[in-house]
């Protein structure tokens, strides 16, 4: 878990620069204690960790688990898909995504641009919106598969 964590990490401080404070994105750290609550809490929830290898090196990861949505009990949904800075184009994340179906919901932040081209054009579209913080508030858009 160590390796999924140090990927999350690495994709959030480039992917959420400008949309997350630069404070709080370089204060992510990897600590055992964050590993082993990781561990934990997907084993707990019956969630599916999947990583993308190269060369034998995790270089993507992704979890995907029963949907949290009350609306949408019984499904599944993917909580996240995370890819290495230096391996986003290469096809690693359209094979964790693909990996997870059949997931039919995910959230994004709304101002993940990249994000939101990636899974439109994997078929999801923008369904509803929420008001979460973050260091600051932000605005995270549910997708549902169409």
């Amino acid at each position: 878990m160590r390796a999924t964590e140090e990927v999350r990490v690495a994709s959030w401080r480039t992917a959420y620069r400008g949309i997350v404070p630069d404070d709080v994105l370089d204060a992510l750290v990897v600590t055992p204690e964050k590993v082993t609550w990781l561990e934990v809490r997907y084993d707990a929830n019956e969630v599916s960790p999947l990583v993308a290898l190269d060369e034998g090196r995790v270089v993507g990861m992704a979890f995907h688990g029963p949907c949290r949505d009350e609306d949408r009990w019984g499904e599944r949904e993917l909580y996240a898909v995370y890819v290495l800075p230096s391996h986003w184009g290469t096809g690693a994340g359209q094979g964790l995504l693909d990996a997870c179906r059949p997931v039919t919901s995910l959230w994004v932040l709304a101002d993940n641009a990249r994000a939101r081209r990636f899974y439109e054009r994997n078929g999801f579209r923008p369904e509803s919106t929420k008001e979460i913080t973050f260091g600051v508030p932000l605005v995270e858009v549910r997708y549902l598969l169409a």
